[in-house]
């Protein structure tokens, strides 16, 4: 996943005041490994991508520009 990417997630959780925490649970990951996955440290997949985008309330392709 590029860094645009990693960094518009980072971004927009942010902006919506929401933790990592709160996004982890709501994606059912655990809030370390999802630190992982917006550092990226841990590949995001597809099926992830989308659960991350229904939170932030985004279309995919928002976070994929």
């Amino acid at each position: 996943m590029s860094s645009k990417t990693l960094q518009k997630i980072r971004q927009l959780r942010n902006d919506k005041n929401l933790t990592q925490e709160f996004v982890a649970e709501q994606i059912g990951c655990s809030q370390s490994h999802y630190a992982k996955l917006e550092n990226g440290k841990v590949k995001l997949n597809l099926v992830t991508i989308n659960k991350i985008a229904s939170v932030l309330e985004v279309n995919v392709n928002e976070l994929m520009d």
